[in-house]
């Protein structure tokens, strides 16, 4: 199979707003930054390794995603002490001295649930409590009993959410269309800030296991807060991993050009 490669262009933000650091991460036989300053790692080392493996969706049976076929990891189940860790590499925002506004997005496909629950992060680096956000089987995406959209088993999604602890507001997407809003219980510096110290984020951890197995494309981060209609232009899963739609002139890591590789085989 052959790599092709692309310049991924990374234009200059003319405003503060829309500005932000950005990272993405594509797992193309590894948890390296396909682009930005963070880091993902494994928590507990081999403890989580072990528990994950690296391919294609076509290698391992899946439905090919937009574009073809892409680079996946496959995840267990993942139980208390496992995990993967996301050094964002920013610092704080929204006040105070942690990330308080920031965009998550998954390219994910979880096969079946054996558990109600899958979590998709956890605010707390040591796993020491619950996640603080799921997708409930049959009920959505969300957290504190408020669960909006579908995610049905065995198909591949764009999962989204934005938290803005200025509002205490969390907005959720899937394949680019906005399902649900919802209002968290705590602001800035609460449940959930994220640590801009070195301290992790971690990501498809929960405390009590409340977790399936399944497949990972993509993942992407940035440190602010996207817009309903920048988060409508990422749309659907795609294989060349959380790129928006050309046109939106999104992807505004400030005054950097980057390269990635395109995550389409063929």
């Amino acid at each position: 199979m052959k790599r092709i490669g692309f310049v991924w262009m990374v234009v200059a933000a003319v405003s503060a707003m829309s500005s932000a650091t950005e990272l993405q991460f594509d797992f193309n036989g590894d948890l390296s930054a396909s682009a930005g300053p963070g880091t993902l790692d494994y928590f507990n080392g081999a403890t989580t390794s072990g528990a994950v493996s690296f391919g294609t969706a076509g290698s391992f049976g899946l439905s090919a995603l937009s574009g073809g076929d892409a680079t996946v990891m496959s995840f267990a189940a993942f139980q208390p002490d496992q995990g993967l860790q996301l050094f964002p590499g920013c610092g704080p925002n929204g006040g105070g001295s942690d990330i308080n506004q920031y965009t998550m997005i998954w390219d994910l496909l979880i096969p079946s649930f054996s558990s109600s629950y899958s979590s998709l992060f956890n605010t707390n680096p040591s796993n020491g409590n619950d996640g603080d956000f799921f997708i409930r089987e049959n009920m959505g995406i969300g957290i504190s009993g408020d669960y909006t959209g579908i995610i049905n088993p065995n198909e591949w999604n764009r999962i989204g959410v934005t938290v803005d602890l200025t509002t205490s507001t969390m907005s959720k997407y899937i394949n680019g269309v906005q399902v649900g809003s919802q209002i968290l219980s705590s602001g800035v510096g609460g449940r959930w800030a994220l640590y801009a110290d070195g301290q992790a984020t971690l990501l498809l951890a929960d405390e009590d296991g409340e977790n399936n197995a399944g497949y990972i494309n993509s993942f992407y981060f940035a440190d602010r807060a996207l817009t309903s209609s920048e988060m409508a232009a990422f749309g659907g899963p795609d294989s060349d991993g959380v790129i928006p739609e050309p046109a939106t002139g999104l992807l505004l890591i400030t005054g950097v050009s980057l390269i990635a590789a395109r995550k389409r085989r063929s």
